[in-house]
């Protein structure tokens, strides 16, 4: 019987795709499923582990030397009794004076406990620049307002003059 171009025909040519893929896909199944069962498998966080805020610090700008400079602030991150993370200073209109680093913000245990009670913060901290050139110390306070954010105040001295940035932040995990 010659097959035309008859529903009859049509069906039996799907079905038969139909089974053929069936069995294809049940063999690599059979094929591969032993070596699924081998891989090592990522362990899920212990749920008895603190797991630490980080800071994140709005970003800012102020005037130095008739220069417009920008501080953005990379997530903060709890390291021992510092706070830690990166930074960019953005310097308008000169931007070769831009730079990027690291920031280490002093937070002792004792202050720390005071500040998430509400208590205002005095800290002190440097800016390591990324390029090698000498670290920058910082000063600041911290307000906090509510539970997980405040206000912030802190400044860097350069050799142009003091950048004050008066900023927010807030805690999230």
């Amino acid at each position: 019987m010659t097959c035309d171009k008859t529903i009859d025909c049509i069906r039996r040519r799907s079905w038969r795709a139909i089974v053929l893929l069936s069995v294809a896909l049940g063999f690599f199944r059979v094929l591969f499923s032993s070596g699924v069962d081998a891989q090592n498998v990522a362990s899920l966080p212990n749920r008895d582990e603190a797991i630490k805020p980080r800071m994140f610090v709005d970003p800012r700008s102020t005037t130095v030397s008739h220069n417009k400079v920008r501080l953005v602030v990379g997530p903060l991150t709890q390291e021992g009794k510092f706070y830690v993370g990166s930074y960019q200073l953005k310097v308008f209109p000169y931007f070769f004076k831009s730079e990027t680093g690291t920031l280490k913000l002093d937070a002792p245990d004792q202050g720390f406990r005071k500040f998430t009670e509400g208590t205002e913060m005095k800290f002190t901290g440097k800016a390591t620049n990324n390029k090698g050139a000498k670290d920058k110390v910082i000063t600041g306070k911290a307000m906090p307002s509510d539970e997980d954010k405040g206000s912030l105040i802190f400044s860097l001295e350069t050799d142009n003059g003091r950048m004050t940035f008066k900023t927010s932040y807030h805690f999230a995990k």
